[in-house]
């Protein structure tokens, strides 16, 4: 678990005191950080909660690399780390505005907070200020990565570059599939696609939540490219396996534990893994019961209830968690035939461990 990587708690302080000075690379004359801090006033609370499991992800790659975190972390590592956490806190305020999602990290999300601060403007200033305040964080993002990257040599930085643009594309067309799938009305002639659906998440969530983070980390500290594939056959089967996970606990999850709401994944209509399968594994009436209510606005609690029984009893939800559990299993064959020390293979497995057997 997350606890077996010794310098997690270092990782999660030195990211979490930059996210506290979010837009210190941002001003300009014309620009002061107490303008982007009222700006932001009403929704810093966002971006102050998380994991930082992409931080971390960026110092498992540094450290399997080869990269030194004695006599103390380098500031580079933690400025990447930054990046990837402003980056991730953009594409989900973005992504809280598709969904109409009124809850994030137990907040309320953006364009909720910015249409309770200024009541008078409405849904519309709302959806707008956050629309804005993601390309605000997109921006704060790219000004961390500027810093990790200051005083590279050409090659080491148009490898990192090229990382970091990538995950931006990759994510944009992940966005697309999955809003894609959401627009289709769901009928015995248009099933959901558990092909579809493994799409998405290779595009989207897995790279940007695990792949990339690896990845980038490992060429800030100078992996070779030979290592660079193997870094990337070990984080892709457990980045699907991460967002397999993260997709039950969109269906299952408690809001005290997730911050969403219960059930989340289901009003949104996410055309998930479990909905494919549980549309293949259950019967008739099961199915007509998901064409009716899967997506389907001001669901009841009794109606989640029933929608989770499916999947449950189906066996929908055992067939993805022994999916999950093989793309975990073939990531920890090849981190065994990795060349790399003991005690940093331990330290990739507790990582693998803590994306997959969580709670929130």
């Amino acid at each position: 678990m997350i606890e077996e990587i010794p310098l997690a708690d270092e990782i999660r302080t030195g990211v979490g005191h930059r996210l506290n000075h979010p837009w210190q690379h941002c001003t300009s004359a014309a620009l002061s950080e107490k303008q982007l801090d009222d700006f932001s006033d009403s929704t810093i609370g966002l971006l102050l909660r998380g994991k930082r499991f992409r931080a971390i992800g960026a110092y498992i790659g540094w450290i399997a690399s080869g990269g030194t975190v004695s006599p103390q972390i380098p500031g580079c590592l933690l400025d990447l780390g930054t990046c990837l956490e402003l980056f991730q806190a953009s594409a989900i305020v973005h992504d809280d505005i598709i969904d109409e999602a009124r809850i994030r990290r137990g907040l309320p999300s953006a364009q909720i907070a910015f249409m309770t601060s200024s009541p008078a403007g409405g849904p519309k200033f709302g959806e707008s200020a956050a629309i804005l305040w993601g390309d605000l964080l997109f921006a704060a993002a790219n000004s961390y990565f500027a810093s990790a990257v200051k005083g590279l040599d050409s090659a080491r930085l148009q490898a990192l570059g090229q990382l970091y643009v990538t995950m931006q594309a990759e994510v944009a067309y992940g966005q697309y599939l999955d809003l894609f799938a959401e627009s289709r009305d769901l009928t015995a002639d248009v099933p959901p696609s558990k092909e579809s659906a493994m799409e998405v998440i290779r595009h989207k969530t897995a790279r940007y939540s695990v792949v990339i983070p690896i990845l980038i980390g490992a060429a800030l500290a100078g992996a070779t490219p030979d290592l660079l594939v193997k870094l990337e056959d070990f984080s892709t089967p457990l980045g699907i396996a991460y967002q397999l996970r993260d997709d039950d606990l969109g269906i299952f999850g408690s809001q005290e534990l997730t911050g969403k709401p219960s059930g989340d994944d289901i009003c949104a209509g996410k055309r998930t893994v479990q909905l494919a399968v549980a549309w293949e594994m259950t019967d008739d009436e099961g199915r007509e019961y998901l064409q009716r209510y899967w997506g389907a606005p001001d669901l009841t609690p009794p109606i989640l209830s029933n929608i989770q029984a499916i999947i449950t009893g189906s066996g929908a939800r055992a067939a993805v968690a022994k999916l999950m559990n093989q793309h975990l299993n073939q990531s920890q064959l090849i981190l065994d035939a990795l060349d790399v020390p003991l005690e940093i293979k331990q330290q990739l497995c507790a990582f693998g461990s803590a994306l997959v057997n969580r709670e929130n």
